[in-house]
């Protein structure tokens, strides 16, 4: 199964993605991240990034969904949705073209389908934006709130199931993430059970409460 973490910076994803992997260790993580592209490439981001530096970022992101199938474990720090909320964000600040925007919207709705499972952590007041100046990410933080509007404007979209972000088939879940680390992965574990897989009907959380009639135990 291939599940992705995505939303605006320091929200917790690198610390949750680690968490993760100590609950589910039968999941692996990418060794080489799109940061590691940055660093080698000197790539201008966040709010002085440019078509090129996007463009540059959507393809690691798309080759690292290509490169795993979901018959693998693995979850990813990012994925293409992100790519495509940075980009938007760029454009409305007159920094890359509508055109650029809709290749990536293009090509974002179609690598949408090779994820199971997409985890959104939004800004909440339970999970604020925590600063960290690490030299990738920003410490504006009106523009990774605006970055974070754009998220969740995608996630109406997927509510709404209008297909203009996501894929309306082989579309993945999009399951949102918040709390304290501690209480992250328990909300995950409503989610996916403790072989990694999603809860199906016929495994479903509710078994553990409720027992249909016919098991039911008669206590004169």
């Amino acid at each position: 199964m291939k599940i992705s973490v995505t939303g605006t910076a320091c929200q917790g994803k690198s610390t949750y993605v680690s968490d993760f992997l100590k609950n589910w260790d039968m999941y692996k993580t990418p060794e080489k991240s799109y940061r590691d592209i940055i660093k080698e490439k000197n790539l201008t981001i966040n709010e002085d990034g440019n078509e090129e530096s996007q463009k540059i970022i959507l393809d690691v992101l798309v080759d690292q969904a290509i490169s795993f199938t979901k018959d693998d474990d693995v979850i990813f720090d990012r994925c293409v949705l992100d790519n495509l909320a940075y980009t938007v964000w760029l454009n409305l600040n007159g920094k890359v073209s509508d055109a650029f925007v809709e290749k990536t919207r293009t090509i974002t709705h179609e690598t949408l389908r090779m994820y199971d499972i997409i985890l959104f952590f939004p800004i909440t007041k339970h999970s604020p934006v925590n600063l960290v100046e690490d030299g990738l990410r920003s410490v504006n933080e009106q523009y990774r709130e605006e970055v974070d509007s754009i998220f969740k404007i995608f996630q109406q979209s997927y509510l709404d199931g209008d297909g203009k972000v996501f894929p309306k088939n082989d579309c993945p879940a999009f399951i949102e993430i918040f709390g304290t680390p501690e209480q992250r992965i328990k909300l995950t574990e409503l989610y996916i059970n403790k072989n990694g897989k999603p809860y199906g009907d016929e495994d479903s959380l509710m078994s553990d409460i409720y027992m249909p009639p016919e098991k039911e135990i008669i206590v004169p």
